[in-house]
């Protein structure tokens, strides 16, 4: 087995090479996953390399979202606060939600982000797109009435207030009661579900976000297999206003 070359400066994703070795290790050769850092236009840096890692993107303008579409290397985006395996254990196939309501407070500096992983996890649990049917902005507060497939109503609200960081409550309504809670105080996660045979909630996901993202990609670039990762970040990223931080 010829390991894959992983191109990244950060401890973290460092420590997940090793974590994942032999099918991995450090490098920068052409064929390496490249772990780009979402600050800033990211987008730009997407290049030289056979495979990308987007660590906690910033909000991208339609623009850059044209030309990411473009990309023919697979991508893994890596948001903390709506990973693919919690959102895997949040869905439940055997119920379909009536109404879907997150609510998500937190500092102004990552106001723009927690809004759009806030409706993330809305477009999740109600299965499909979502269309905005009304909105309210203030510099405080945001409130977004949506609707998805099959008229699923879902309200989406985001407050601001002092400190670094964010936490959210996304619950999906049905037959079966759905709970994430996410914070980023806490590395973990937790599902919920609550019906007629009482309260279980699902095993905690342990496993670092960047081994996760790393095992992804990994699994993307062996396979062969298509990632829904920018799609549905573009999907998100019409819920931010221009120019909103």
């Amino acid at each position: 087995m010829t390991a894959i070359e992983v191109w990244t400066d950060a401890a973290a994703y460092r420590a997940a090479v090793a974590e994942l070795a032999p099918r991995l290790r450090p490098g920068r050769g052409v064929d390496a996953i490249r772990v780009v850092e979402g600050r800033g236009a990211w987008w730009d840096r997407l290049v030289d390399a056979a495979a990308f890692v987007v660590d906690e993107p910033a909000p991208a303008p339609a623009a850059a979202h044209e030309r990411l579409a473009l990309i023919a290397a697979p991508v893994v985006v890596m948001r903390r606060r709506l990973r693919p395996d919690v959102v895997a254990d949040a869905i439940d196939p055997a119920s379909s939600p009536r109404h879907v309501v997150v609510d998500a407070w937190g500092g102004r500096t990552d106001a723009a982000t927690l809004l759009r992983d806030a409706f993330g996890w809305a477009r999740a649990l109600a299965g499909g797109p979502l269309g905005i049917v009304d909105r309210a902005d203030t510099t405080t507060a945001t409130t977004i009435a949506l609707r998805g497939t099959g008229g699923i109503g879902v309200s989406v609200t985001r407050a601001i207030g002092g400190g670094v960081g964010g936490a959210l409550v996304a619950t999906a309504l049905g037959p079966r009661r759905v709970e994430v809670r996410v914070d980023s105080a806490s590395p973990l996660a937790e599902v919920a579900f609550d019906d007629d045979q009482g309260r279980r909630i699902q095993p905690v996901r342990r496993e670092s976000p960047e081994r996760l993202a790393l095992r992804r990609i990994l699994e993307a670039v062996e396979s062969g297999a298509a990632l829904s990762d920018l799609d549905e970040l573009a999907a998100d990223d019409t819920v931010i206003p221009p120019c909103s931080g």
